[in-house]
C-alpha cells in the first residue's frame, strides 16, 4: 500500500517505451501461442491466449489519447474479436473444472453435464481454431509486431509517460470509483459481475503506470487483482447454475448441487469489498501525491 510513501516517479520512462513494451510484450504472447493451430488449444493456452488479448486492449485504451487513431483504431475491433471468441471456449474450460471440483454423487447427473459441456466446448473450439487459422488473426499479429517497433508517436512520443498518461488513468481511476461507489451496498449478481469488468480494465491502466510509478502502482494492481479474482469466483458459480437450468434433468436430481453453488456464492460475496478500500485508499493516495508535487512545482 501507498500509505505513508514518497510517491517516486521514473521521470526517464517515455511514452515510446512503455507503448513499445506493452505492445512487444503481447506480441511475443501471440506469437508463442500460435503453435496451437498444430498442438490444439490447451485450457492454459487459451486463458493466456485470450489474457493477452483482452489486457493489450484496456492498455492501448488507457493510452488513447496519445495514439493516432488512423493508425491504432483497428486495433481495437481487432483484439475484442479475438478476445471474445477465446472467452467462449474458456468459460466452458472454466465451468468444467468447476463442475469437476463440486462433490455430487449421481451418475446420471454427471453423465448429463459432462455431455452438454463437450458438446459446447466442441463447437467453441473448432470457432477459436478457425480463428487462429484465419488471416485476420496473422494480420493482426503482424500489425502488432510493426507497430511495436514503429510506434509513430512523433515527438509526443519523446515526453515522459507519467505527463502523457496520467491524466486518463486519473479519470478511469475516479470513474472506477464512482461507479463501484459505496462497497456495503446490497448487489444483484449482474452488479458484481460489473464491478468485475470495471476492475479488471482498472487494473490494467495501472500495469501500464507501473512502468513509470512502480510499487505504489504495483500495490493498487494487486487489490485490483483481488477484487477481480473473488468476484471471478462468484461469476464462475452463477454461471454454473444459469447453465444448469438448461439441462433436461430429472426433478430434483441437482438440487444439492445448486445448493452448494449458492452456499459458495454467498460465501464469497462480500470478499472482495476489503481488496477495493485498499485500492481506495491507495489510488487517493497516488493522486493526492502528484497533485501535491505539481502544486511545489507552480
Amino acid at each position: 500500500m501507498t500509505r505513508g510513501r514518497r510517491v517516486t516517479v521514473d521521470a526517464d520512462v517515455s511514452g515510446r517505451d512503455v507503448l513499445r513494451h506493452v505492445v512487444g510484450r503481447e506480441v511475443k504472447v501471440m506469437a508463442s501461442y500460435e503453435s496451437f493451430v498444430d498442438e490444439g488449444l490447451t485450457p492454459e493456452g487459451v486463458h493466456q491466449l485470450r489474457v493477452s488479448a483482452r489486457r493489450l486492449r484496456s492498455e492501448l485504451r488507457a493510452m488513447r489519447e496519445v495514439l493516432s487513431r488512423e493508425s491504432w483504431g483497428r486495433l481495437d475491433g481487432d483484439l475484442r474479436w479475438l478476445g471474445a471468441t477465446l472467452g467462449h471456449l474458456r468459460d466452458l474450460q472454466v465451468l468444467g473444472e468447476l463442475f469437476d471440483a463440486q462433490t455430487y454423487s449421481d451418475p446420471s447427473l454427471r453423465g448429463v453435464i459432462t455431455t452438454a459441456l463437450e458438446r459446447r466446448r466442441d463447437r467453441r473450439h473448432r470457432d477459436a481454431m478457425a480463428v487462429l487459422e484465419s488471416a485476420r488473426y496473422r494480420k493482426l499479429v503482424r500489425r502488432l509486431d510493426h507497430r511495436a517497433r514503429h510506434p509513430g508517436l512523433g515527438h509526443v512520443g519523446d515526453l515522459p509517460a507519467v505527463e502523457l498518461f496520467t491524466p486518463a488513468l486519473h479519470a478511469a481511476a475516479c470513474r472506477f470509483l464512482a461507479e463501484v461507489g459505496d462497497p456495503s451496498w446490497r448487489r444483484s449478481d449482474e452488479d458484481l459481475h460489473r464491478v468485475r469488468i470495471a476492475s479488471k480494465k482498472c487494473r490494467y491502466g495501472f500495469e501500464v503506470a507501473t512502468l513509470f510509478w512502480g510499487q505504489p502502482a504495483r500495490d493498487i494492481v494487486t487489490s485490483l487483482e483481488g477484487i477481480q479474482t473473488v468476484l471471478g469466483h462468484v461469476n464462475d458459480r452463477v454461471v454454473a447454475v444459469a447453465f444448469l437450468n438448461t439441462l433436461e434433468v430429472p426433478g430434483g436430481v441437482d438440487l444439492d448441487l445448486r445448493r452448494a453453488l449458492r452456499a459458495q456464492i454467498i460465501d464469497l460475496r462480500p470478499q472482495w469489498t476489503s481488496y477495493f478500500s485498499t485500492a481506495r485508499h491507495d489510488m487517493t493516495d497516488l493522486f493526492s501525491g502528484r497533485e501535491k508535487v505539481e502544486a511545489r512545482r507552480t
